[in-house]
């Protein structure tokens, strides 16, 4: 069972390019927007990462990727001192003009209201150097494809980086999964060989008759043993991940299609649509009834 994928489609990732361009001399941009999660690609040339809140620079070269799984103030100069004004867009770098450095901005998106475990799994910044070792060849074809559609603007450019960014998202959980030590959450579970056992159970058949005791087999460990170790991993009991993944899966299917109540119940495991109900609301914060009314 290949989770990572199976959490995307649930929450349907949305990925595009939403600004490119060429500087040089003194420039400044907001990296403020209103996205869940953004990259920026240094395409070509040198420049600066400011992190306001943090009062920390980073500097980076053509080739390095950074990502924000969430909203973190930032702004990219040329300077390594941050900037005291960011024009917003900065203004571009003439034909006549040698650029210092170009960025390709983009987002990542999701349809689903749901909490994000691969978003929530990430630190506030990854930072994927040109030079880092998680770097596949497979990630840097990938980013020189999408550099390449950018700058051509050739028909449906827009519509191929759209699709290359989306699977930008996977290469970045990967990289991020190879680069460091996971700690915590369900990518630190994958990263698991015993418990990514586990997870990939529970997401093949979120319905079955779980307990600690079956998952406890599945990742080959004493009961006592497996429960403390998985709810260290991931920050949750097992049952309480068993619950989660469910209620996500029911979520979705009440978003998204005129399945009945009671059927979207014993598909989720439960033997009376009144549990389902209120485990739902426990989990969600909603009833079933106000998720298809949304919609």
């Amino acid at each position: 069972m290949d989770v990572i994928s199976d959490i995307l489609r649930l929450l349907d990732l949305r990925s595009s390019v939403y600004f490119h361009s060429s500087f040089c001399g003194s420039w400044a941009i907001d990296g403020k927007n209103p996205y869940q999660a953004t990259f920026h690609l240094i395409a070509r040339g040198n420049c600066w990462l400011h992190l306001v809140d943090q009062k920390t620079n980073i500097p980076l070269t053509g080739g390095d990727l950074v990502v924000f799984p969430r909203d973190v103030a930032h702004t990219i100069s040329n300077s390594e001192q941050p900037p005291d004004k960011v024009d917003n867009p900065p203004r571009p770098a003439g034909v006549d003009e040698i650029p210092s450095a170009s960025l390709i901005c983009g987002y990542f998106d999701f349809d689903s209201p749901q909490l994000n475990p691969l978003l929530d799994a990430m630190p506030d910044l990854v930072h994927i150097k040109n030079e880092d070792p998680a770097r596949t060849s497979a990630m840097n074809s990938l980013l020189n494809a999408i550099t390449t559609e950018t700058e051509s603007a050739a028909p449906g450019s827009e519509a191929v980086v759209d699709k290359l960014s989306e699977i930008l998202f996977i290469h970045i959980v990967r990289a991020y999964m190879a680069q460091s030590s996971v700690e915590s959450g369900v990518l630190a579970a994958l990263a698991d060989k015993a418990l990514s056992k586990v997870v990939a159970a529970i997401h093949k058949a979120p319905g079955a008759r779980w307990s600690v005791d079956k998952l406890a087999e599945q990742a080959g460990m004493s009961r006592s043993a497996f429960a403390k170790y998985f709810q260290r991993v991931t920050g949750m009991t097992p049952m309480q991940y068993v619950t989660r993944w469910r209620m996500q899966v029911a979520y979705e299917t009440l978003r998204n299609s005129k399945t009945p109540v009671a059927v979207i119940a014993e598909q989720a495991g439960y033997q009376t649509e009144a549990s389902f109900r209120k485990a739902f609301k426990d989990t969600t914060g909603e009833s079933p009834g106000a998720v298809r009314k949304k919609d």
